[in-house]
């Protein structure tokens, strides 16, 4: 529990949040802005071994470092249990800040019913933390307006995945840059920029606002046609039918599979579907050091879709940037070839 926020410092500003299962249009509701930590900047990542040892999470330590030094930008740091980095990102922050912090339980399995209490929960907190009173009235036209955004970047996606590509996933990757960052007022429809190269499919880990070099570097070379990245796509396909918050519960809980749950047959089995309407000819993976969890998938996601598949490695950093683009112009010339 947190305590009604009186500090006027914490009254402005934004309400970061961890995970694409926090619901933005709850944040939304507390008069703050939205703002999904996705920091991989390599002078964050640099300066955060001050407060965690060397070989964290690339993404936990360029957030971490984002917060501390922006610290009077948060009223409020909404987060959700994850990896043991996640978890430790919020233990750092509650030594070095004062920022309120709420952590929901996500649970690993299949059980909607604790998602549905700890978002009870949460509406509780940020009630008596804003002094609001969140009900279904206030939801409805917070709920219509985000959701309205993801139709639009819905619409972007399905022309992304068009035979040919219409849309650039450089563009694509910016407009959820904007819907991540909660300044979704400025999110308009993209240009069209076909595209004839080989298509390939981009799973892996979360992906950060500084990434925009990696993307353009593959489509110097192909054109990623879908993904399941957080920090990318994976928001798209929230669907909230029901504008109240029983709809936002469910459409949060039933949205495409995070490889974290347990047993993740749901994030597989909606992978493959959208492998198959994307018409991809090869998967990109891209996993971010010391990202275990996932790379132990990655095995399995070869063997399960027998694909082409590329495997990129990354801190974030650009260190290897001529390797991948040798890496990335063969693996081009091999569907290319197919």
């Amino acid at each position: 529990m947190i305590e009604p926020i009186l500090d006027k410092k914490f009254l402005t500003g934004l309400i970061a949040y961890t995970c694409s299962y926090i619901p933005v249009e709850l944040l939304a509701a507390t008069g703050k802005r939205p703002y999904r930590l996705l920091h991989g900047s390599q002078e964050y990542i640099a300066k955060s071994q001050t407060y965690v040892r060397v070989d964290a999470c690339p993404l936990i330590k360029a957030n971490l470092t984002y917060i501390i030094t922006n610290q009077e930008k948060f009223a409020a740091i909404v987060g959700s249990t994850g990896c043991d980095m996640a978890r430790r990102l919020f233990d750092v922050i509650n030594e070095f800040t004062n920022i309120p912090t709420l952590i929901i339980d996500n649970p690993r399995t299949d059980r909607f019913q604790i998602y549905s209490d700890e978002i009870d929960w949460l509406v509780k907190e940020l009630n008596r933390a804003f002094s609001i009173d969140i009900d279904n009235e206030m939801l409805g036209s917070i709920i219509s307006t985000w959701q309205d955004k993801r139709d639009l970047y819905h619409d972007c996606t399905a022309r992304q995945r068009s035979n040919p590509s219409r849309v650039a996933s450089t563009d694509l990757f910016t407009l959820a840059s904007v819907y991540h960052q909660g300044q979704i007022n400025e999110m308009s429809d993209l240009a069209e920029n076909i595209s004839y190269k080989p298509r390939v499919y981009m799973i892996g880990s979360a992906i950060s606002y500084e990434s925009y070099w990696l993307l353009e570097l593959i489509e110097q070379y192909l054109r990623i046609v879908g993904d399941s990245v957080c920090g990318f796509s994976r928001f798209s396909e929230i669907t909230v039918t029901e504008p109240n918050l029983a709809g936002l519960k469910r459409a949060y809980y039933d949205q495409h599979g995070c490889f974290n749950k347990k047993p993740n047959t749901k994030f597989y089995d909606g992978l493959g579907q959208r492998i198959a309407a994307s018409a991809a000819q090869g998967i990109i993976t891209f996993t971010l050091d010391y990202c275990d969890a996932y790379e132990f998938e990655l095995s399995r996601i070869q063997k399960k879709f027998d694909m082409p598949m590329l495997r990129l490695r990354s801190d974030f950093s650009r260190q290897n940037l001529s390797q991948l683009k040798v890496r990335i112009e063969a693996f081009a010339e091999l569907l290319g070839n197919k």
